[in-house]
């Protein structure tokens, strides 16, 4: 591949993700970004992530972007998935970290939308109880985050990737803040609900 293409690629890319910023519908923006996504591996993602930093696009609107390119790549990366990972590798503990997680905030979907459908107090207690255990439990997605920042950011600032790192820092700290967030918030419903204030 010519650095043109390269080029041309980050452009294209660049020009869609800032369209999702701006507020294009999401299905328009896949129907336009199908065809290039099947050009872009996800190794490039970083470069162009770098290039929107460089050209002065604030890491907190790279943070909201996030979610809306994840769900763009994410077809693409199915294909693409990691696999045979070496026994031992801490890729691979990080790999099965990342599931574990993945579990976890299916638990919470699912008890969030039973506390949505509970029927008396008793009912929203017990929910709440469970729901309050899972996110205890997530609150150690600080030890997996400091994992992959010691571990994996180092390397990529060592080739000049920086704009990633800075990311997913940013995105690491909003989700630590939530679920502390959300704890304070699980255990004065259940004061109130046990105690009556």
């Amino acid at each position: 591949m010519s650095n043109l293409d390269m080029n041309k690629k980050i452009g294209i890319v660049k020009e869609l993700l800032k369209n999702i910023h701006r507020g294009e519908s999401v299905e328009e923006i896949k129907r336009r970004f199908g065809d290039t996504l099947s050009q872009i591996s996800p190794f490039e993602i970083p470069i162009i992530e770098q290039q929107l930093v460089r050209e002065g696009t604030s890491i907190d609107d790279i943070l909201k972007l996030c979610d809306l390119h994840v769900e763009l790549f994410r077809e693409f990366l199915k294909s693409r998935e990691l696999r045979d990972v070496p026994k031992g590798h801490p890729i691979g503990f990080l790999m099965r970290e990342n599931e574990w997680i993945l579990k976890q905030a299916d638990a919470l979907a699912l008890y969030a939308s039973a506390l949505t459908q509970s029927r008396g107090v008793e009912e929203t207690k017990n929910i709440l109880g469970a729901l309050n255990a899972v996110v205890q439990n997530l609150r150690r997605l600080r030890l997996h985050y400091r994992k992959i920042q010691m571990l994996i950011f180092p390397y990529l600032e060592r080739r000049g990737i920086v704009a990633v790192p800075r990311v997913m820092w940013g995105r690491e700290d909003q989700v630590i803040v939530k679920m502390r967030q959300l704890s304070e918030f699980i255990s004065k419903l259940l004061a109130v609900l046990i105690n009556g204030y």
